[in-house]
């Protein structure tokens, strides 16, 4: 049986091979908030030669010693070195081979007012809220209404719907993409710009998409996304979907404008796509960057620093402010392709952008997409529980996304703060 007393914490060592990196801070302020509510387990070393040494409990040891804890409460035990290594496994292991059952961790972290302590953090919960309780949709998510031959919308307008924005202009115009984004610095980039293949629709208006041509399409570009590096926040990660015959024009204008580009991502299509190529195509390629902010200049040094971000939220690109994923995420996303669409031929299916969104915005967090074409980018964000800031040249496609958005919400968009039901507008 353990000897269960106080020891002081200069006596404890910790163990010399612990494999755990924990979160010493919010132990810390657990430690603060709760006291210590279970002993930490000490091997006593008479079989191993280390006196005193923490098997279960050592993040709880260096918590309580930020804290100057005179003694800590703890388990006494004296076991050999093969079970004194199987003790410090187990304790790490275990608890990772659990799950949460997402119902009963929401209704226990929903009744308490505050959440410091808990290793919880309000984001935590508010993504609890996302997968349980997601936004009740009123028409399929890739679902996207004919362009009108008359807009209601007009340029220099933008418009609000609910939490979300999109302005009626240019995204290489920064005065105006400053006007959208007011005081918030969004969080991500997911955009689908013009391909420079002079595409026409096949409708009966023959609809265009604006600046779909290849002789702008680098001045194009490089303004856009010359003005998303200055209006979202650094470190922000940024996805450009791009055709494969274009790929050294789109990330030639992505570097011009200061944007690290990281990976390419492939979307894979359940179908071909039937063209003249001698291989028809079934994926298309997503650039993967983020915004410069500034942690490359450690390359011009010759040490390499390892570490962990402040308040351990989490490792530095795979976890804390730039991912919210798990570690399985691939550079391959099998998604199956929305429904023919002659209106807008390249609209990208919502479940492929909320794949790729999951694992860099929080929920409450802000998308900005500055080629917002039939609005997919901001049906995807209000599914999960984020904001988008679209901006849309033509007038036309921005009459689709706030017909789209209205439909498939419930939502009346508003300008100026005055509803404008785009449902009456088309009806009539």
């Amino acid at each position: 049986m353990p000897d269960y007393r106080a020891l002081a914490v200069d006596e404890l060592q910790t163990f010399n091979h612990n494999p755990r990196r924990g979160d010493i801070a919010q132990i810390a302020v657990s430690l603060t908030k709760h006291g210590q509510y279970r002993p930490i387990v000490v091997n006593a070393g008479t079989l191993t030669g280390r006196v005193m040494e923490v098997l279960a409990g050592n993040h709880t040891l260096m918590a309580a010693r930020s804290l100057d804890w005179p003694t800590i409460d703890c388990a006494v035990i004296d076991v050999d070195e093969q079970t004194a290594r199987s003790i410090v496994l187990a304790d790490n292991r275990l608890a990772d081979l659990g799950d949460y059952d997402s119902n009963e961790i929401y209704e226990l972290l929903s009744s308490l007012e505050d959440l410091s302590g808990t290793g919880f953090t309000d984001s935590d919960l508010l993504a609890l809220e996302r997968d349980l309780f997601p936004p009740e949709p009123h028409t399929d998510p890739d679902d996207a209404p004919p362009a009108p031959a008359d807009p209601v919308s007009q340029l220099g307008q933008v418009w609000e719907l609910g939490g979300h924005r999109l302005l009626v202009g240019s995204s290489t115009d920064l005065d105006a993409v400053r006007r959208l984004c007011g005081d918030v610095r969004p969080d991500a980039v997911w955009t689908d710009p013009p391909y420079g293949v002079e595409y026409v629709g096949k409708t009966k208006a023959a609809l265009t998409i604006q600046n779909d041509g290849a002789a702008g399409l680098p001045d194009l570009l490089a303004g856009a996304f010359s003005n998303l590096v200055v209006v979202c926040r650094a470190g922000a990660p940024v996805y450009v979907a791009h055709a494969d015959t274009e790929r050294v024009t789109f990330e030639t204008a992505m570097r011009g404008a200061g944007l690290l580009v990281r990976q390419n991502l492939v979307w894979v299509k359940n179908t071909m796509v039937l063209g003249r190529s001698d291989y028809h195509y079934q994926h298309e390629p997503i650039l993967f960057a983020e915004v410069d902010d500034g942690s490359e200049k450690l390359k011009e040094h010759e040490p390499i620093l390892y570490g962990f971000t402040p308040g351990a939220a989490g490792r530095l690109g795979r976890g804390g402010e730039r991912w919210h994923g798990d570690n399985r995420q691939t550079t391959v996303f099998e998604v199956d392709k929305p429904p023919r669409n002659a209106q807008h031929p390249t609209m990208k299916p919502v479940a492929l952008i909320q794949a790729m969104l999951r694992n860099s915005l929080r929920p409450g967090g802000v998308v900005y997409e500055p080629f917002a074409g039939s609005g997919s980018t901001l049906i995807a964000a209000h599914g999960l529980g984020s904001r988008a800031f679209c901006v849309e040249l033509d007038p036309r496609y921005a009459d689709v996304i706030l017909r789209r958005f209205e439909a498939h919400t419930g939502i009346v968009p508003t300008l100026d703060g005055v509803p404008v039901s785009f449902m009456e507008v088309s009806s009539s």
